[in-house]
């Protein structure tokens, strides 16, 4: 047996030495108001023993001395004192146990304990280390990211120490989430908790007195703090469940702890019992320790009934009783069915073993969990899954979603319609997304156009809590993660560049076959040409080598011919510069080597003339075009800008890569500005801009809308990045969970990609763009028409010439024949159409002409 039971049994002998069956016990307190049911004492100590009238004193905590002073009256009045019961503060009744330790006498209190007891006071209220020890393991059950801690006293920050070790600080982080702030000692709490609002956490530990609960929520509730949906508050008061929260309008989620539940038949009958004028569900809990520390007190009585060794002492005496009790053993420091728990043991005078119920406010019927000292760093869930999520879904239902959105196609448009109201005032993507997911999530919502209709504004929207989800072409980022929480993304893209197609024009290239060469050359060419045609005449007329007899079979042949003239030779150099050769070729040397250095020539101008055609045949645009975004960062002619403080501008300022810095670096020092307000304007700027000299990054979403609806633009190269779109929402909100559910549900049905098709190409308020056909290398009819004109010319000068040859010949035939022309005309072109006939008489016959026919 310990010596605190050892000191306790010697006091209770000395009483009944001095008082054989009167006993009396003293009240110690700061406030007279404290109400003691002493009938609880009364009704269940023995027969055997009197209870003289309770004496109530009042410390003073500024005066130790007086305090030491009645307590040594209070015993040398007739000895009788048994126990002391204390009400008063650590600090007030320090003095007042150091006495009673030093006396043997028990000293029970009902207060917390923040400091370490007297072998002599026995403490009713839960131990305060673990006590701080549950409230930690319930926070951190919470799953809680951060919070901040509002506490009135200093000593509430002692209590709190476990839950403040939930994260260690570090002054290298630029954020650290756990935030501390004292309530002001006034009514007036406003100021402190606007400093709140504005940050981005909203999970809040209140510890201060009941009393001052509900002002300090109402507060909370004028300073719009109570009107976000995933703000969670944890109240430290035991006693904070004795409060109607029904004057509070919010969705907001209040959880407590309590030492018992109210709502337990056995507590409802011994309430009704001692306290009538009471509800239960009204009991304070310093009332039930109260009524507890009675029966404690009854318990010691009732257990050393009849066994005490009378021991005479004098109340003013230092000493202790130092005589050994037989029956010390017998004592065992525990209270059956007391209102703050059916078994409590205070062990080396401390309660180191007692449940803690976790309820919320607005169902205090029912808790959710439960913790038990047993096992300090675990709690007892109450509610199965479907229960916690049937509660978030009638919360959900409950609460109108305020939603911020831009207005920018194909996302959201303003409805034209004038009496529209409501979210009737919009349509787009974003409406018709967001309707899908309320279904799935059974919410109702609000839509809201964000201020300027900025894409900053978004966020700031969501951090300030003035919606709870912002919707659009919102681009999930790691800086827009530090300060809001973002869904899973409904449509994933990448950053592109925008540009407007080239105001082409094409070259007149229909005689572009003769652009390999200048007028001058042509005309050299074809001079030289009759010039070599000349002078090969001349020497072949002097060659003797192309002097040929006409019958060679005949050696006695009297006259030599040469069968070059001026036409031969034309028809010689003509095959040679076109590279087709001729039937008949010089033989003398002379002529011969003129042919060949001719052929040489040919030669090269032939070889220059084809490399040079491929060149200008191919060539179809008098501009340069960029094909990718390396060629227009290293070009300076054609500006490119992008969306000033969006997602994109953010990419290009935290880019390590070399091109995308110097490329960021030439936007922000360029002169105009090449930054726009939003992507309309930017495409309008596309557009607009003569000679295609700007280029616009965006999105590769809202570059494909604007594709299919502006057939002058064009996309360059490849997407720069990966990015998605997310639903913005607050950080640690409660429905992120189910907000990620229904978007998962609507791509896994397919539902995202019939929005997209709808909005991007069906609604697309016009006529459908045509297929954008991929240039092609080979020659178009533009390019080669030239040539296939001279060769019509050509054929049409031939059949001209042959036809005034056929004519010329039919006069020639009647003239020699005697024949009328119309006859002769009329007999030719029967002969020349009848294919069949291969061979013509040289004269026509005699006979045929005096024939009638």
């Amino acid at each position: 047996m310990n010596l605190l039971e050892s000191c306790l049994l010697l006091v209770l002998v000395r009483g009944f030495c001095f008082a054989k069956t009167s006993i009396r016990v003293a009240h110690y307190g700061e406030d007279v108001s404290t109400s003691i049911n002493w009938n609880v004492l009364y009704e269940n100590i023995g027969k055997d023993f009197d209870l003289l009238p309770p004496e109530t004193r009042i410390i003073n905590k500024r005066d130790f001395l007086s305090t030491t002073r009645m307590l040594y009256d209070s015993m040398s009045q007739d000895g009788k004192l048994v126990a002391v019961l204390g009400t008063a503060s650590v600090i007030a009744s320090s003095n007042l146990e150091s006495v009673c330790s030093h006396l043997c006498l028990p000293y029970v209190t009902v207060k917390k304990r923040s400091k370490n007891l007297h072998s002599s006071t026995f403490s009713l209220y839960p131990d305060s280390g673990l006590l701080s020890k549950a409230q930690a393991t319930i926070i951190k059950s919470f799953d809680w990211d951060g919070f901040i801690l509002l506490y009135e006293e200093d000593d509430g920050l002692l209590n709190l120490q476990e839950v403040l070790k939930l994260q260690n600080y570090n002054k290298d982080k630029p954020k650290n989430n756990i935030l501390i702030k004292q309530l002001d000692p006034g009514w007036d709490n406003r100021e402190v908790l606007k400093s709140l609002k504005n940050s981005t956490i909203r999970r809040i530990i209140l510890d201060c007195n009941v009393e001052r609960i509900s002002e300090i929520l109402m507060q909370a509730e004028e300073v719009d703090i109570l009107s976000d949906f995933s703000t969670s508050i944890f109240l430290t008061s035991l006693d904070a469940h004795t409060i109607d929260f029904t004057f509070l309008n919010t969705l907001s989620n209040i959880t407590t702890i309590r030492l018992f539940n109210p709502n337990e038949p056995s507590f409802q009958y011994r309430v009704l019992a001692y306290y009538p004028d009471i509800t239960p569900n009204q009991i304070k809990l310093e009332t039930a320790l109260l009524h507890d520390a009675m029966l404690l007190i009854a318990m010691l009585i009732n257990t050393v009934n009849g066994d005490i060794i009378n021991q005479k002492n004098y109340c003013n005496s230092t000493k202790k009783f130092d005589q050994s009790l037989e029956l010390a053993h017998k004592i065992r420091i525990s209270i059956h069915d007391g209102l703050t728990g059916s078994q409590i043991d205070l062990h080396s005078g401390r309660r180191n073993r007692f449940n803690l119920e976790i309820i919320e406010v607005n169902k205090p019927h029912k808790p959710i969990a439960t913790w038990n000292s047993k096992f300090p760093d675990t709690i007892n869930l109450k509610r199965n899954a479907t229960e916690r999520e049937a509660e978030l879904q009638r919360r959900l239902s409950s609460h109108n979603f305020i939603v911020t959105s831009r207005i920018g196609g194909p996302y959201l448009y303003q409805s034209k319609e004038p009496d529209a109201i409501g979210n009737a005032r919009y349509y787009g993507y974003s409406m018709d997304l967001l309707k899908e997911i309320a279904i799935l999530m059974n919410i109702s919502y609000e839509f809201r156009i964000t201020e300027g209709n900025l894409y900053p504004n978004l966020a700031s929207d969501l951090v300030e809590r003035r919606a709870d989800l912002a919707i659009c072409d919102f681009t999930i980022t790691p800086q827009r993660q530090e300060i809001i929480d973002f869904s899973m993304p409904f449509m994933n893209l990448g950053i592109g560049i925008l540009h407007k197609v080239s105001d082409e024009i094409e070259v007149d290239n229909l005689y572009g076959f003769l652009k390999p060469l200048s007028w001058a050359v042509w005309f050299y060419i074809w001079t030289l040409n009759l010039i070599i045609s000349l002078v090969m005449f001349f020497v072949a007329r002097l060659a003797p080598g192309e002097w040929k007899s006409p019958k060679p079979w005949d050696p006695n042949v009297k006259e030599l011919e040469n069968i070059w003239d001026i036409k031969n030779f034309l028809w010689l150099t003509l095959g040679s510069i076109t590279t087709q050769g001729c039937d008949i070729l010089p033989k003398a040397p002379s002529t011969r080597i003129i042919s060949a250095f001719w052929w040489f020539f040919s030669l090269i101008i032939s070889s220059s003339y084809i490399a040079n055609m491929a060149a200008f045949l191919t060539m179809s645009k008098n501009v340069e075009t960029i094909d990718n975004v390396e060629e227009l960062g290293k070009q300076s002619k054609v500006k490119y800008g992008l969306v000033e403080g969006a997602s994109t501008a953010a990419f290009f300022s935290t880019s390590n890569n070399s091109l995308y810095q110097k490329m960021w670096n030439n936007m922000k020092n360029e002169k105009p500005s090449v930054f726009e307000k939003d992507n309309a304007n930017g495409v309008e700027r596309v557009l607009s801009t003569k000679n295609s000299l700007y280029a616009f990054f965006m999105e590769s979403t809202g570059i494909e809308y604007e594709l299919e609806r502006k057939c002058n633009l064009r996309k360059i190269g490849n997407l720069l990045d990966s990015k998605s779109y997310g639903i913005g929402m607050p950080m640690n909100a409660d429905y992120r969970d189910s907000i990620n559910a229904a978007v998962l549900t609507l791509q896994e049905n397919g539902r995202l990609g019939e929005l997209k098709e709808k909005w991007w190409k069906l609604e697309r308020h016009g006529n459908p763009c045509p297929p954008v056909v991929q240039p092609s290398d080979a020659l178009s009819l533009g390019n080669v028409g030239g040539v296939f004109i001279v060769l019509v010319v050509g054929i049409a000068f031939a059949y001209c010439l042959a036809a005034l040859q056929f004519l010329w010949n039919v006069r020639r035939v009647s003239v020699e024949e005697k024949i009328p022309y119309a006859e002769t005309l009329k007999a030719e072109l029967r002969f020349a159409c009848n294919i069949f006939l291969k061979k013509k008489a040289v004269k026509s016959n005699k006979s045929e002409k005096s024939s009638p026919n």
